[in-house]
């Protein structure tokens, strides 16, 4: 059972346009996101897509793998495209603004997709360590059951009390996770979800994963201790800069 793994990179970016080649330390993001990946261990093939010409130079030169994709609406879309000329059962998505992300991770992912055949789609979160995170909309909350599958994401702080205080309304529900956008598919889920039009609470979160979720996909989430930063904004690479070399 092969696993293909696709970096979706493109160099417009509503917080930070561009992102993709900022220098960390003499090499580009994205460049600095393919080394992490290349420690991959149940990674058959490693690929960055871009419809962006300067990124793809500069993976190329860097001596990994890039693909070229048309133009698209969002990262699973990119995705898509790339997974249909590679012969793999299962894709995950790396996203391109995680240089600091553990490879480790990636590998107890694509090990609970071989494990479960029953598993559409798989994701990671951590518990919150701050509530700072719990109220800010950028930060995605997920909400599981019993049995590990996704309930829920929303950009609200959800379940309505930040985790470590007590509240009588929650009745000893789990407190939301904090997501982490990194997503396995199996091949048949992956097209099916792109065949898919957008629904109604994929549009009011502005989260796309809500479209299986509305669509009866499940969604096995792994929680993990915790992530590293991403980079969102140019106060994320600062602060990725000075964790690179500590």
């Amino acid at each position: 059972m092969k696993t293909l793994v696709v970096i979706p990179s493109r160099y417009g970016s509503t917080r930070f346009p561009g992102k993709a080649l900022a220098d960390i330390h003499g090499q580009p993001l994205v460049v600095r996101v393919m080394e992490r990946a290349s420690r991959i261990k149940n990674a058959d093939h490693i690929v960055v897509a871009t419809d962006d010409q300067r990124i793809f130079d500069a993976v190329s030169k860097s001596g990994f793998n890039c693909e070229m994709t048309a133009e698209h609406p969002t990262g699973t879309d990119r995705i898509g495209e790339v997974a249909a000329r590679h012969e793999a059962e299962i894709i995950l998505n790396l996203q391109g603004d995680e240089p600091l992300l553990d490879p480790q991770i990636a590998d107890d992912l694509i090990r609970v997709m071989l494990e479960d055949s029953a598993i559409d789609m798989a994701t990671c979160a951590h518990p919150f360590v701050e509530e700072g995170q719990w109220l800010d909309p950028n930060t995605v909350k997920v909400l599981i059951d019993q049995m590990k599958n996704a309930l829920y994401f929303s950009r609200a702080a959800i379940p309505g009390s930040f985790p470590g205080k007590k509240s009588k309304d929650l009745g000893g529900m789990n407190a939301a996770l904090r997501h982490v956008g990194l997503y396995a598919f199996r091949r048949k889920a992956l097209e099916k979800f792109l065949q898919l039009a957008p629904t109604p609470l994929e549009k009011a979160e502005g989260l796309e994963q809500l479209r299986a979720l509305e669509n009866g996909m499940r969604i096995h989430v792994l929680e993990i201790d915790q992530a590293p930063i991403g980079v969102d904004t140019p106060a994320d690479l600062q602060q990725v800069r000075k964790m690179w070399r500590s």
